[in-house]
């Protein structure tokens, strides 16, 4: 089983990390000093560098927090626990803080995620070994499709309640978008598509003529 991140109770290092968190994800982590953070915590900058150091420091722990937070809903969503999801990224300064993190250039978004795919790739080898998985199957391929897709579930929320009516991570909209998912992923919600696949997985020989 994938080892699940436990987040500290909120003592003031969780207080300053959180309050890093959501500072980061507004503006971006160049543009946020030690001062702001501890003017947004009420803290002292004294106080910081004695939790975490420096402020490289601070920006590790952060997104160590976010990494945490984001691996439990991947662990959720491949349990179908809904949630599990929604409890882990229901707070939009997650969501803010993945997207500028694995969306700006440089050895921290590479690193996010790597470990990301690291994470989908141990749940996948899980639901592999559980028989949940056809025998067949790539899993590192099977593990990137599946992360790309909660990702982009993750960064077009807002679009996609504005779409729907419904937000896709809440209780509601989880269980609508599971559903569709699982049918198109099965084949049953768009027959022409699973009909190709299956065709070009064939060996030419197999392949039916005109």
């Amino acid at each position: 089983m994938v080892n699940m991140y436990s987040p500290e109770d909120r003592t003031a290092k969780a207080i300053i990390r959180d309050t890093a968190v959501e500072l980061f994800g507004e503006h971006g982590v160049d543009a946020v000093p030690l001062r702001a953070v501890a003017q947004r915590c009420e803290l002292s900058q004294p106080l910081i560098i004695k939790h975490y150091g420096s402020r490289e420091g601070l920006v590790r722990a952060a997104d160590e927090h976010v990494l945490g937070l984001l691996g439990n809903a991947l662990e959720a969503a491949a349990n179908a626990k809904g949630s599990g999801v929604v409890s882990a990224l229901g707070d939009p300064v997650v969501t803010r803080y993945v997207l500028r993190l694995l969306t700006s250039s440089g050895e921290r978004a590479s690193a996010a995620y790597a470990r990301l795919h690291d994470f989908s790739r141990a749940t996948v080898r899980r639901l592999h070994e559980e028989g949940h998985v056809a025998a067949d199957a790539d899993i590192d391929e099977l593990a990137t499709v599946l992360l790309a897709h909660d990702l982009s579930v993750l960064f077009l929320r807002d679009r996609i309640a504005e779409t729907t009516g419904t937000d896709p991570l809440s209780p509601t909209g989880l269980t609508s978008w599971t559903a569709t998912v699982a049918r198109l992923y099965s084949g049953k919600a768009v027959t022409a598509v699973a009909d190709s696949v299956a065709t070009r997985s064939q060996p030419p020989s197999s392949r039916p003529t005109m």
